[in-house]
């Protein structure tokens, strides 16, 4: 009772530029009920947002709710499915990854690391962090037993060489030392490579960051040491995308 209600963002939200909206989004509002976005490392987030926000006003029920869900009868995993869809495919989104056919030990990770804040992503934290332990362990089983990924890499010499023998001249070690069968961590190939290419340039930081103040993490540090020419081909190599299928 203490904050002014809401504001009707269908009739609020044209007031504002899409800056001014962004700026909104992140940073929350003073002496309201609206905090800043929950994390602030994901500017893209906070985009996407400012994209749906735009869209909100002329939006009917329906588009709104074939938007956010997707009907998965007699599963508990609707809040997953909403974006991720029922195959584990993603919807279509080039932005949303496949999760069809990776390890289940790298999913529940992933959920664990989401809920306790030591992964960035606002969006997933809040679903992460609401799930029970077992719950965690189901749905990564089921997304794990869906087919989506394993094809063959595909793409240029260039790529190739940085995914088998890194660029050592450049301290890049190679992708396959990682990412490979029977490794402990994410199966790229048959994922999206507009997914691949915009993690890698949200690693990478803003260029106008100085290296020391940005994350020295293991991928925003191997990141940051891939050409910025070689990020697409790197990303459709990788994950098996050779004429830009599936972007």
């Amino acid at each position: 009772a203490a904050t002014p209600p809401a504001p009707d963002l269908a009739v609020n939200a044209k007031q504002w530029t899409d800056k001014q909206l962004f700026w909104i989004l992140q940073h929350g509002v003073k002496y309201t009920g609206m905090p800043a976005w929950a994390v602030q490392d994901r500017q893209d987030e906070v985009r996407r947002m400012v994209a749906f926000v735009r869209r909100l006003p002329g939006m009917t029920p329906a588009q709104y709710d074939a938007l956010v869900a997707e009907a998965n009868p007699g599963a508990d995993l609707a809040t997953c499915t909403g974006c991720h869809g029922t195959d584990g495919r993603g919807r279509g989104a080039p932005d949303i990854p496949v999760l069809g056919g990776q390890d289940p030990a790298y999913l529940l990770a992933a959920l664990q690391g989401y809920a306790d804040g030591s992964r960035s992503s606002a969006v997933m934290q809040q679903v992460a962090m609401r799930m029970q332990p077992e719950a965690m362990r189901d749905a990564a089983r089921r997304f794990a037993a869906m087919p989506g990924l394993g094809a063959a890499p595909a793409g240029d010499a260039a790529a190739a060489r940085i995914v088998t023998q890194g660029l050592p001249r450049l301290q890049l070690p190679a992708c396959a030392s990682c990412h490979a069968p029977g490794k402990p961590y994410p199966v790229l190939a048959g994922q999206r490579p507009a997914y691949i290419a915009q993690r890698l340039r949200h690693w990478r930081g803003d260029e106008t960051v100085v290296d020391a103040r940005k994350s020295h993490a293991t991928m925003p540090v191997i990141a940051r040491r891939i050409p910025e020419e070689m990020i697409d081909p790197l990303a459709r190599y990788l994950t098996g995308d050779a004429v830009g299928r599936g972007k």
